[in-house]
């Protein structure tokens, strides 16, 4: 599982990891099934305290993205991908929403703003391209 922890970022380390989790379950990259590093596997790779893991791992199993099973570890819920994209779509639209009303506060118009988007998507394919270069 690679995740990526921002540590100058002003989003705490547990919702980075916990928005990192869900992300992989929405998209399918993590299935129903799948087995999560352990607590002490997580904290030691990403060199962040167990009690933070402790707490994300607690909390998406509150949420019903993943499931303990006494003995054998931390895994993704049966549920779990259906459950994150119908939490990450409504996270999406707040946020897109905010962007909005940010670019219409500038004086820009939506045309402006699809424009913006589509550039800045662009974008984003174009370094998701390069990545996956050899």
């Amino acid at each position: 599982m690679l995740l990526r922890i921002e540590k100058g970022s002003s989003v705490p380390i547990s919702r980075q990891i916990a928005e990192q989790v869900a992300s992989l379950c929405a998209a399918g990259k993590l299935k129903p099934g799948d087995r999560l590093p352990s607590v002490r596997e997580l904290a030691r790779e990403l060199a962040v305290n167990q009690n933070t893991v402790l707490r994300v791992y607690e909390r998406l199993t509150g949420e019903g993205l993943l499931e303990r099973r006494h003995g054998q570890g931390t895994f993704v819920a049966p549920t779990a991908g259906r459950r994150a994209a119908a939490s990450h779509r409504v996270r999406l639209v707040e946020e897109l929403r905010q962007l909005g009303r940010q670019a219409l506060g500038l004086g820009l118009s939506p045309p402006e703003v699809h424009e913006l988007l589509a550039e800045a998507l662009e974008q984003l394919g174009a370094e998701a391209k390069e990545e996956t270069a050899p």
